[in-house]
């Protein structure tokens, strides 16, 4: 295990993890952090309020480790509460997120810091699995992670990401304004896709668990382009977007107060406004503006970046019905009710 010192030349991260009753799983993924082989920094364990013996476990590791800084709310604050609070503590030109219950290679961090250049974020591979049957599926194609994207959904897994401290000068407006519906991690990752500032590594560098119990967890489904696919996400995409529409227009009208706060002007920023203020209106002649607008960026807004000249026909259609199928990304609001 390496750690760094204060007046170190090489890049200082600080990595930051969040806890809650996270004793069962919480040394394995803490022995994958100190056994790095780039130089940590300071590791920041913030622990929201447990019930189970985590803190006893993470403090019996600060005693060990002094770059180990630990803390505990006195209440619950909640995962984006409680991750931006330890975010802000950070002290490194460069901040780790992890996850209480995962495995990192064990040269995650090298591999990130030599690859992140003078962009402002890194990502990788999260590789999901399993210990209690929950089901899994791993998609190995390089994601898409273009702004349009993250505006309905992430593929970047927040333990994934290593940015610049610079990163957070952006988070200048009201984080309340996005941070009710959109997690921590997706809020960073609008800002350095805003900016135009992310890079990907195609490699695996983080063992995700999965279980049921999991603040994150979801049941994979099957989302490869077959008739029977096709016309069920038809029917179900459009029932829900009659159901759910008036909540998915506030919800775009709240990311366009927060995205006119990042403060910057490029095209990218641009297109984002006008897809969430399209998105917040509800008249027929919005939804056909959407409709157009949604077939102009059509190479933008599914999983993987698209190349136009191929399979143009049908990446049309699927653009075109794109106003309507994104509500796929909001039915989760059914299982809240």
């Amino acid at each position: 295990m390496l750690q760094a010192t204060k007046d170190s030349l090489v890049k200082k991260i600080s990595v930051v993890m969040c806890t809650y009753n996270g004793a069962a799983f919480i040394e394995e993924q803490l022995n994958s952090i100190i056994n790095q082989t780039y130089p940590i920094f300071e590791l920041i364990i913030q622990d929201d309020n447990s019930t189970d013996d985590t803190y006893k476990i993470i403090s019996e590791y600060a005693e060990k480790y002094p770059f180990i800084k630990i803390g505990r709310n006195n209440s619950g604050k909640g995962i984006n509460n409680n991750f931006f609070s330890a975010i802000m503590k950070a002290e490194g030109d460069y901040i780790a997120i992890s996850d209480q219950d995962d495995i990192w290679e064990s040269d995650k961090l090298e591999i990130q810091i030599n690859a992140i250049g003078d962009k402002m974020m890194c990502s990788c591979f999260s590789q999901p699995f399993s210990e209690d049957g929950s089901p899994i599926w791993f998609d190995k194609r390089i994601p898409n992670y273009h702004l349009l994207r993250l505006l309905f959904v992430s593929p970047l897994p927040g333990h994934t990401l290593l940015f610049s401290r610079n990163l957070l000068t952006y988070l200048k407006g009201d984080l309340s304004l996005v941070s009710p519906f959109r997690y921590y991690d997706v809020i960073l990752e609008m800002v350095a896709a805003a900016n135009n500032n992310i890079i990907f590594i195609d490699k695996v560098l983080v063992h995700h668990r999965r279980f049921n119990s999991s603040a994150s967890f979801y049941k994979p489904q099957d989302y490869r382009l077959t008739p029977k696919n096709i016309f069920r996400n038809i029917i179900s995409t459009f029932k829900t977007y009659k159901k759910l529409k008036p909540e998915i227009a506030y919800r775009h009208g709240r990311m366009n107060d927060f995205l006119q706060t990042i403060g910057i002007s490029n095209d990218t920023l641009s297109a984002a406004l006008k897809m969430t203020e399209l998105q917040s209106q509800t008249s027929f002649s919005s939804y056909l503006k959407l409709t157009a607008f949604c077939i102009s960026k059509r190479r933008y807004l599914f999983h993987i970046y698209n190349d136009i000249g191929k399979g143009k026909a049908m990446l049309m259609a699927r653009a075109a019905y794109f106003p309507i199928s994104c509500s796929t990304y909001y039915r989760f609001l059914f299982w809240k009710k």
